[in-house]
């Protein structure tokens, strides 16, 4: 007979690659650490490894994982104290393949109420349970970094006067409104002819000097040859939104667009479309009125929904709004920041709601 271990937890997570999940899971890992015996163990292994002292189990990406081996996993079921699904809804609606998945977890975990509201209007029975992504106290706390990798965009801001805007474009253009933010951008640089528009892809960082003609490009062949190609680190990531003015959340679905959270913690002013996931954590100013969009993700197995697109006339206009009032504005962050952003989205107090979902479980 197998003898239950109290407080006994895998978190089956990305270990061995870096993408969103892998950081979310790593924090998760380390967070649970504190309260439980944890087992970190890399997805690939996971279907391999023989259940032992009867672990409950936290999977993330949820979807990913069942959808490939959930045969495997369905046949040791019994020999879990249960499967806490950590998953995303990148839109507003979850195909029946992924509700089916969904519901035989014992729970689930998702970072935004938009993201539970999706899955309960879907039709998933079980638990679903909010757990936003966080930010670390130094992120709130310290003082602006100088440039030392991105001294190229602090020359430029300093002897042509632009107001930078930031972008995360990192994969999905379609769902991260890659054509909204160059569309956006050639219109108000029509209005506000100093700014600099700076991407983040997946290859890296680069900057428009100009308008973009060709909306569809890629994104590298309309820049300036000014493209940093590597990994950032956390200190990085700050000197790169330390130096910029706005941060641009162009994105139609998502389950909570982490950079923008970050954003803010720096002090920085962001724009985005209203009706995302998002709305959980940014000030209403920063909300921009939208419309319904396509669906995000065309052919995907499991978000199968739409989401939003922010108006790209009142967009402009916001922007416009905060450049011209830009310390008004910073001051606005910083206050917003102080109240709500500090008391519930940082990594300690996520880690007592995590704590929380899982004691409930085990």
């Amino acid at each position: 007979m197998v003898v239950p271990k109290p407080n006994y937890v895998w978190y089956v997570y990305p270990e061995l690659k870096h993408v969103s999940f892998s950081s979310i899971g790593e924090w998760h890992y380390q967070l649970l650490k504190k309260y439980f015996r944890v087992e970190p163990i890399d997805e690939l292994a996971f279907p391999t490894i023989a259940p032992i002292g009867y672990p409950l189990v936290l999977m993330q990406p949820y979807f990913y994982v069942m959808g490939k081996v959930g045969k495997k996993i369905a046949r040791k079921i019994d020999r879990y104290r249960g499967i806490i699904g950590v998953d995303v809804a990148d839109s507003d609606h979850l195909s029946s393949f992924a509700v089916n998945l969904a519901n035989y977890a014992k729970a689930l975990i998702v970072p935004s109420n938009f993201s539970r509201n999706t899955y309960i209007n879907s039709g998933v029975k079980v638990d679903v349970h909010v757990i936003p992504h966080g930010v670390e106290k130094e992120w709130i706390e310290a003082p602006p970094q100088s440039p030392q990798l991105f001294t190229h965009l602090a020359k430029l801001k300093q002897e042509r006067g632009y107001k930078l805007l930031l972008s995360y474009q990192t994969h999905s253009p379609f769902r991260k409104g890659l054509d909204l933010l160059l569309r956006f951008y050639q219109t108000l640089i029509k209005e506000y002819n100093n700014v600099l528009l700076v991407v983040k892809t997946a290859q890296g960082v680069g900057y428009f000097p100009e308008t973009v003609e060709n909306v569809g490009g890629v994104l590298e062949h309309h820049m300036d040859g000014k493209v940093i190609i590597k990994w950032l680190n956390e200190r990085e990531k700050m000197e790169l939104f330390d130096l910029v003015d706005l941060y641009v959340l162009s994105s139609r679905g998502g389950a909570f667009e982490h950079p923008a959270l970050e954003a803010l913690t720096r002090g920085l002013p962001v724009i985005g479309a209203k009706g995302g996931a998002w709305e959980d954590y940014l000030p209403e100013w920063a909300l921009i009125p939208s419309r319904k969009s396509e669906q995000v993700l065309p052919n995907n197995p499991v978000h199968d929904g739409c989401g939003v697109e922010m108006l790209l006339d009142k967009a402009v206009d916001r922007a416009c709004e905060i450049l011209n009032n830009l310390e008004e504005y910073k001051a606005k962050v910083r206050e917003y920041v102080t109240h709500v952003i500090k008391p519930n989205f940082t990594w300690y107090k996520i880690g007592e709601r995590l704590k929380a979902v899982v004691e409930r479980y085990l």
